[in-house]
């Protein structure tokens, strides 16, 4: 009994070790860079919709986007125009235009959302528009499982500041009371009024990955 406990312990601690490693920006970005064919295939199954995908497979094209030369987050000239066909009710637009930023982009979770509620609209197949709210629903549920947004070290890891809402969202949160960068953690911190799902006043938000890249 003692030695089935210990293997349970040890099972554990080898899941969170590894959960914790591909949260490490450099081991993200040594696997994208240097090891591109293996990045290239979780992509890929990622893009499948393949029902066993891991979490940390999702977390690794999630954050893995950000060491791509797609990663252009309040600066990609097509994420500006799908969300002006959408302000146009540009529905055909919207879909044309999330595809192709999801071409280079697949984990974007703007271009998802814009892609779900468009090819809703305008009579794609149900299993299309399902597997854009899968992938966003799976992205969103890995960030949560990483952390709790209860502190900078157990911040919500985001690629974009744009994903805070999406986490919120998730969480019965619609908005903000107000917010301030943590210069040190680099870390949005969100006064948010508590909800049964988030028992907190503050959330934790890492934007390191998003404020690196800016400063390129």
């Amino acid at each position: 009994m003692r030695k089935l406990f210990i293997i349970s312990v040890l099972i554990v601690t080898a899941s969170f070790v590894k959960a914790q490693l591909l949260l490490d920006k450099a081991t993200i970005e040594d696997i994208v860079k240097n090891e591109n064919s293996y990045f290239n295939d979780i992509v890929q199954v990622f893009n499948s919709d393949d029902p066993f995908l891991d979490t940390d497979d999702i977390a690794l094209v999630y954050y893995g986007q950000a060491f791509t030369p797609g990663y252009k987050p309040g600066k990609d000239e097509n994420e500006k125009l799908m969300k002006k066909y959408y302000n146009e009710d540009n529905y055909p637009k919207v879909y044309e235009t999330a595809k192709k930023i999801l071409a280079y982009s697949p984990a974007n979770l703007d271009a998802l959302f814009y892609a779900w509620i468009s090819a809703k609209t305008i009579g794609k197949s149900e299993d299309e528009y399902l597997s854009y709210v899968n992938k966003h629903q799976n992205i969103i549920n890995m960030i949560k499982s990483y952390g709790d947004g209860k502190s900078s070290k157990t911040a919500f890891r985001i690629v974009n500041p744009e994903d805070q809402k999406y986490v919120m969202y998730s969480l019965n949160i619609d908005s903000e009371l107000s917010h301030e960068l943590d210069t040190e953690t680099l870390c949005n911190i969100l006064i948010v009024n508590p909800t049964p799902e988030f028992q907190a006043r503050r959330m934790y938000f890492d934007i390191s990955l998003f404020l690196n890249n800016s400063n390129k």
